[in-house]
């Protein structure tokens, strides 16, 4: 093809030769000859020159694009292709590269936009390794599930970013059985308990093994709530037992001959009535609790006057109060506010935060109801003066079945479910509660909602 160019340039040079023989077939003199040859040099130069250019500007042009290319640069023009033929064939096959170029990268990118895409939205964390156990891949989840602050982890070795024993121990599990389908593994590590799966990554064409994909999955969540299951059957299966155990020993008692002292009788009977009580008592907070945790929908809900409602509370309360002289007090500054609640709901948290008070508090002392409206939030605090809690027991106390004092508890007829039963209404209705209390001084529930929570429609 190079011919070609060598014959346009061989053209200029004859036209150049024939410029000066048509001068020196014609002069008569030196100068005229000379003239001519000038003429004639002149004039081939020019277009030496013209035709030179038009090769070396689109080289120049080619090298500079290629250069961009080169440093992964975009190259969004085409090149001129005014030049030579060879120059301009080559030109064509450039633009014709860049283009095709630029879509690889540009599909690879997007490629590489939903793969991180769909990484991050995978909830398990997700490792790949080549066989030298060195990070091709992770995603935001592992780095969470793991405590990995680090940024800069492709390349490393995957136990020096997580040192762990057993883990290190599957992985040489995993190199010796290459060809292994799925295996998993359970951890306990970080506090936390983790599922991991790993299974081979395969070429798709001659099967090589090209390393490993590691599945995090953490069963912290799982694994405390089977604990609080296994506790909470262990729980309801001894405070069933007790009372029933009451029961049935009172009665044998009365079969064998104590039905006929009156004074035992009317004992013994009074004493299987308030284990009933207590049992009926346990089965509804039971069922209430059970309750209370299955509805995913939410209870339906009413406009309720809070005001109005917690007076009504207080009154039903009342007598409770004064079989054991507390007195009830009330300071409410939420004039003719109105919410949107479960009436039952919100009943049944406020009876058994003001009969928790009641309970705790020795004779004589108050339990007061008071309520206060900021810019955005509700708040209800529910106050005694009675016997308090320590501060190292605070964070237990709505744990299911947890009693300060287990014999205290269990005469006044409690069935340590009843803050159980408070907190699960108050996250119901999208609030918090706090509890502050000393020893010997009393103790104060404090709920707070927001008022957009309680009051949209």
């Amino acid at each position: 093809m190079l011919k070609k160019s060598y014959y346009k340039l061989l053209l200029i040079n004859l036209i150049g030769i024939l410029t000066v023989s048509i001068f020196f077939l014609g002069c008569t003199s030196i100068g005229k000859f000379i003239f001519g040859v000038a003429l004639g040099i002149l004039l081939s130069s020019f277009l030496s020159y013209k035709f030179i250019r038009n090769i070396i500007d689109p080289i120049e042009e080619i090298t500079e694009v290629t250069r961009d290319i080169a440093n992964g640069m975009y190259y969004n023009h085409g090149l001129e292709g005014n030049s030579i033929d060879e120059i301009k064939e080559l030109s064509f096959a450039i633009n014709s590269m860049s283009y095709k170029l630029k879509e690889t990268i540009e599909e690879l990118n997007d490629r590489n936009a939903k793969l991180e895409a769909i990484l991050k939205s995978i909830a398990n964390g997700v490792i790949a390794f080549d066989t030298n156990e060195k990070i091709l891949l992770i995603n935001d989840a592992a780095k969470r599930i793991l405590n990995i602050k680090e940024k800069d982890l492709i390349g490393r070795h995957i136990l020096e970013v997580i040192r762990n024993s057993k883990l290190y121990d599957f992985f040489e599990d995993i190199k010796r059985d290459k060809n292994s389908l799925t295996e998993s593994l359970e951890l306990n590590i970080f506090n936390k308990y983790l599922k991991v799966y790993t299974s081979p990554i395969l070429h798709p064409v001659s099967h090589q093994n090209l390393g490993f994909v590691l599945i995090i999955d953490d069963i912290t969540e799982m694994r405390k709530l089977e604990k609080i299951r296994s506790e909470f059957v262990a729980n309801v299966s001894h405070e069933l037992r007790t009372p029933l155990t009451s029961i049935r020993g009172f009665v044998e008692t009365l079969r064998n001959g104590a039905i006929e002292n009156p004074e035992a009788r009317d004992k013994f009977l009074n004493i299987i009535d308030f284990e009933s009580e207590r049992l009926t008592r346990l089965i509804n907070d039971i069922l209430t609790l059970s309750e209370i945790e299955n509805v995913k929908e939410g209870y339906p809900v009413e406009k309720i006057e809070l005001e109005k409602e917690i007076e009504d509370i207080l009154y039903i309360m009342e007598k409770v109060a004064k079989d054991k002289n507390i007195t009830l007090k009330k300071e409410l500054n939420c004039r003719s506010l109105v919410i949107n609640t479960n009436k039952d709901r919100f009943h049944q948290m406020m009876i058994n935060l003001i009969d928790n008070g009641i309970k705790y508090t020795p004779e004589g002392g108050f339990v007061k109801v008071k309520t206060v409206e900021e810019r955005d939030k509700i708040t209800i605090e529910v106050e005694d003066n009675g016997i308090g809690i320590p501060k190292e027991k605070i964070p237990r106390l709505f744990e299911r079945f947890y009693r300060v004092d287990k014999s205290r508890s269990r005469k006044l007829g409690g069935t340590g479910l009843g803050l159980a039963i408070v907190k699960h209404i108050v996250e119901s209705m999208k609030g918090e509660i706090f509890v502050e209390s000393e020893v010997g001084k009393g103790t104060k529930f404090i709920i707070k909602f927001k008022k957009s929570d309680l009051t949209k429609t």
